[in-house]
């Protein structure tokens, strides 16, 4: 009985997650509202409550839907792939998940346009590296939580996110960045032996 309460818990919150998708694509995440999403559901506005009590919250799960996601985008990759996950093949994926054409990293732009005016996004943000981390190294195939350290720098992460904004932003810029994906790949190969020779902070 537990089993199958928790199933339908679950099923629930995947609809409010695919609703307040749709809406946050649609309208931007400051002018939504959770009036908004609750009419996108089958559900009543006690039945949205139960499971969220804001909207903040369905874009923190959101954003952990991005984390499986990517996951499974990488243990795809490294289906086809027998070597060990050196910095070339680590600088693909993260250049990858920067080019991703995907509404969960629309979702994710989205977000960090948000987070300019929302400290209270901005406190999830460290929550989200963090998270990231640990559901990347535990969910990975050979990832170890030790020797990726330089995966939560400032400078990679905010390097990595402008590219996504001018991805989701200005248009054109996804398939020119993708033509000299290359380009992007020798520049986090670079990265990371510039990290691990302590020149980068």
């Amino acid at each position: 009985m537990e089993e199958k309460k928790q199933k339908v818990g679950q099923i629930r919150k995947k609809e409010i997650l695919d609703a307040a998708k749709k809406v946050f694509l649609r309208k931007g995440f400051a002018d939504t509202v959770m009036e908004d999403i609750i009419t996108e559901t089958s559900l009543s506005r006690g039945g949205v409550y139960y499971h969220y009590k804001n909207k903040v919250e369905i874009l923190h799960d959101l954003m952990r839907e991005g984390m499986a996601y990517r996951i499974y985008k990488i243990n795809e990759f490294l289906k086809d792939y027998s070597g060990d996950l050196d910095k070339n093949v680590v600088a693909q994926l993260i250049v990858d998940k920067a080019l991703d054409e995907s509404e969960l990293m629309s979702v994710y732009a989205i977000y960090l346009q948000a987070q300019k005016n929302s400290k209270e996004l901005r406190d999830l943000f460290p929550i989200l590296v963090e998270e990231t981390l640990k559901t990347t190294c535990k969910g990975v195939k050979g990832a170890e939580a030790d020797g990726y350290e330089y995966f939560s720098n400032d400078f990679l992460i905010f390097f990595m996110n402008t590219i996504i904004l001018g991805c989701e932003i200005l248009d054109g810029a996804r398939d020119n960045f993708a033509k000299n994906r290359d380009f992007f790949v020798e520049a986090v190969k670079l990265f990371i032996d510039c990290y691990e020779k302590g020149k980068i902070k």
